[in-house]
């Protein structure tokens, strides 16, 4: 079974439990020029995925973000999407962040392609701590100066830096 990386200067407690998987690592957050399909933009993050170390079985997890996309596209709207499963194969929380600077058609609810995916990678016996990670991600991408900052950036450093700010909201949430 593969482990989840943390700092090892980190305590482990619940209230920090987040940033020790560090949901949004540098190696999972990245730009690219944009993919031929929606299929082949999946498979690259989840291949991101689980070079991270938390997915037991890459095809599973696929196969169920497939499964998900399946019942209904998890392009939010906006220029903005979020691929999730909540699956036996993930063995941690992690979230892969891919600024997209050739839009992709991903069905979204607006129909708009899409700029920013985040695919979520969530452990089957994770419990509200998944919603809130959701809603948190959500809520700050439908301020348009949120998401503008994030398409704005000029490299992954950059990118990863806004996408911490999300984390950070998310980890105020768990504390709530």
């Amino acid at each position: 079974m593969t482990q989840c990386r943390r700092p090892k200067s980190m305590p482990i407690t619940m209230e920090n439990a987040v940033k020790i998987n560090g949901l949004f690592e540098p190696e999972l957050v990245e730009i690219i020029d944009g993919f031929p399909s929606k299929a082949e933009c999946l498979e690259y993050l989840c291949s991101i995925l689980a070079k991270s170390g938390c997915l037991n079985s890459p095809k599973r997890f696929l196969d169920a973000v497939n499964g998900r996309e399946d019942i209904m596209s998890t392009g939010i709207g906006k220029g903005v999407a979020i691929p999730h499963a909540r699956d036996l194969s993930v063995s941690c929380l992690k979230a892969a962040v891919c600024l997209l600077r050739n839009p992709l058609d991903f069905q979204s609810v607006d129909d708009l392609p899409v700029h920013l995916v985040f695919m979520i990678a969530v452990p089957q016996n994770s419990g509200k701590e998944y919603m809130k990670v959701l809603r948190a991600i959500s809520e700050h991408l439908r301020e348009d100066a949120n998401r503008q900052a994030l398409i704005n950036t000029n490299n992954p450093a950059e990118l990863h830096h806004e996408v911490l700010k999300i984390q950070d909201l998310i980890s105020g949430s768990l504390d709530a």
